[in-house]
């Protein structure tokens, strides 16, 4: 009888242990990617492993909740986030579980865009965040005199950033970049302005400190700056009534040449009134630094070269060569 018994009793548990084996193995053997398991403050094992189940990330529900009995680190799974895949096993989902991460949603914004252009990306980026907390009207409201000021770099914000958080991060960011460049608060207003034509106007960094040099030097006759991107800003501005749009017009006609506003250094003296885009530590650097030379004039050509010249009789000759338009 207790032969009979034992025998069982083996048969049982090898029964079990192949069982117990195969629940424990991955989902599949395929290679498939990670995805985002949040686990909530307070979930207990047997939700947890519910959740898991639903998501095709565990074979067995019974057989994780043993795994997690047999490593012993109930207490030890966490709130948050993790990356977990369905070629995992158990063991490797529940060792996951101790470890969690804080969730991040990664934003790049380039140098050279408007106020609205960067609340665009922001938008689309928060949007694809389940309950996302970021609003953006109310980073239009917070932005609306900070042109200028949002440093275009690439941030790590939590999924429930407000706009207030964002806009505390970037302006954060540019009064770090400005003390770096040493940039004295009397001379601020007027190099932030001028990094923001850089960005529209230079084909790249080399070139900043050279187009910046051609600005200062126009300035100190009282030469209009005649730069098309601070048409395009008012004319964008006027145009565009959501933050969905082409700001930049690209072929400015005669009649755009001559938009009245404050913004148009074709039709006024000096620097327009605020910056027109969101310069990077480059232009700001440039701003700051402009090269010497005695060139009033420059153009970039076909394949994006600069070509500068002194007179406006020598920046004629290079319309004609390098643009092949206004030829005598």
């Amino acid at each position: 009888m207790l032969k009979r018994i034992i025998t069982a009793l083996t048969i049982i548990a090898v029964v079990f242990f192949g069982w117990y084996f195969q629940s424990i193995q991955p989902v599949t053997r395929l290679d498939l990617p990670v995805v985002d398991f949040e686990v909530k403050p307070g979930t207990g094992v047997d939700k947890i492993a519910n959740e898991l189940s639903d998501a095709r990330l565990i074979r067995s529900r019974i057989g994780f909740k043993l795994t997690v009995i047999r490593l012993g680190i109930a207490s030890k799974i966490q709130a948050g986030y993790f990356k977990l895949s369905p070629s995992m096993s158990a063991v490797e989902v529940v060792q996951a579980l101790t470890h969690a991460y804080a969730r991040q949603v990664r934003v790049t914004i380039p140098e050279g865009l408007r106020s609205e252009e960067i609340n665009f990306i922001l938008e689309k980026t928060f949007s694809q965040v389940k309950d996302n907390r970021f609003n953006p009207a109310e980073f239009a409201r917070q932005t609306k005199n900070l042109e200028g000021r949002l440093f275009p770099d690439t941030y790590d914000f939590i999924p429930e950033a407000s706009a207030s958080d964002v806009v505390k991060r970037l302006t954060g960011r540019f009064d770090s970049i400005i003390a770096d460049l040493k940039i004295s608060e009397d001379k601020l207003p007027g190099v932030l302005i001028i990094a923001s034509l850089l960005e529209r106007e230079a084909a790249n960094s080399d070139e900043m400190p050279s187009v910046a040099g051609v600005i200062e030097r126009r300035l100190k006759i009282g030469m209009a700056l005649q730069i098309d991107a601070t048409v395009q800003y008012a004319l964008g501005s006027v145009k565009c009534k959501q933050i969905n749009c082409d700001w930049c017009k690209k072929d400015l006609s005669k009649e755009d040449l001559q938009f009245r506003s404050a913004y148009n250094t074709y039709t006024n003296p000096g620097l327009p009134p605020a910056p027109i885009s969101n310069p990077g530590k480059d232009a700001l650097s440039a701003a700051a630094n402009p090269s010497d030379g005695t060139a009033f004039y420059y153009l970039h050509d076909s394949a994006g070269k600069i070509h500068f010249a002194d007179t406006y009789a020598e920046h004629s000759q290079n319309i004609c060569t390098f643009l092949k338009k206004d030829c005598r």
